[in-house]
């Protein structure tokens, strides 16, 4: 009914900041209390656009990117168009943006110290 998905809504709303873990406790909390599945309650978040989906971990631990999003960081760090970046694995894509900003920093502290001379 209108009046259980408003208590659904207005309920997860007051999660939302919280933890992905305290999230997944009021999901399952609400199928139990309405005795619905886990997977019906997130659906119909979602529907209500409230659902704040899982954040994708990458295999080290660290939030997932997408390769599309390190093929613009490169080209970013290159400062020049890459038609092929997306070709690259994602490990290689990190590596380059290394060792660009690596480098980047190399020039800035050696411009520096020079100007430090003058």
């Amino acid at each position: 009914t209108e009046e259980v998905t408003n208590e659904l809504v207005s309920g997860y709303i007051a999660v939302a900041g919280e933890s992905e873990d305290v999230r997944n406790a009021f999901v399952a909390e609400a199928a139990a209390k309405y005795g619905k599945s886990v997977r019906s309650i997130r659906a119909k978040l979602s529907r209500e656009n409230v659902y704040i989906a899982k954040t994708p971990v990458a295999k080290d631990g660290n939030p997932a990117v997408k390769k599309e999003v390190l093929a613009a960081m490169l080209e970013t760090s290159a400062g020049v168009p890459l038609v092929s970046a997306e070709k690259l694995n994602k490990d290689d894509i990190k590596k380059l943006i290394a060792v660009i900003d690596e480098l980047r920093d190399q020039i800035a502290d050696d411009a520096a110290e020079n100007f430090d001379r003058d």
